[in-house]
């Protein structure tokens, strides 16, 4: 038993592991996805994707399944998306150097927690002019910087 308690040790906490997986999810499925998928992003994210024909600009909602390439989307669209994802993979960095690199808990759970601004906005964005059923994933989004920046701020 002794050896395990060793071994066991040089583990990070819960709180901290689900907070590596978050800056990694942050990094891959909400950043690098946005630079190489836009619509794809996009759809996941809950908004209408814009497709640029030769002859008209034509929406397709998150809900269609549209096999578009990702280099019909429209322009204004794209950059929008990329900021997107710049945005998330800075977060993932921040998140990933405090758990990683820093192992500060309460500098980690200041990150997590801060989320919670764009999480915030990102629902009342999707809730406003995406699909409404997309809304219960950023909600998820919300409980995990509450749950997780939370217990880190607050449980040693």
């Amino acid at each position: 038993m002794e050896n395990f308690r060793h071994f066991s040790s040089s583990f990070p906490s819960t709180a901290i592991s689900l907070a590596i997986l978050i800056g990694t999810a942050e990094l891959t499925v909400f950043g690098a996805r946005g630079l190489t998928n836009p619509s794809g992003f996009l759809q996941g994210f809950g908004l209408p994707v814009l497709y640029k024909s030769s002859t008209s600009t034509r929406l397709i909602e998150p809900d269609a399944s549209k096999d578009e390439s990702s280099a019909e989307i429209h322009p204004a669209q794209r950059a929008l998306v990329e900021a997107l994802a710049a945005r998330n993979i800075q977060n993932g960095v921040l998140i990933l150097t405090f758990a990683c690199f820093v192992r500060d808990r309460r500098a980690l759970g200041v990150a997590v927690t801060a989320g919670l601004i764009t999480t915030i906005a990102d629902t009342l964005v999707v809730w406003r002019y995406g699909t409404p059923k997309a809304v219960y994933g950023h909600l998820v989004g919300i409980g995990n910087c509450l749950g997780i920046g939370g217990s880190l701020l607050l449980l040693e």
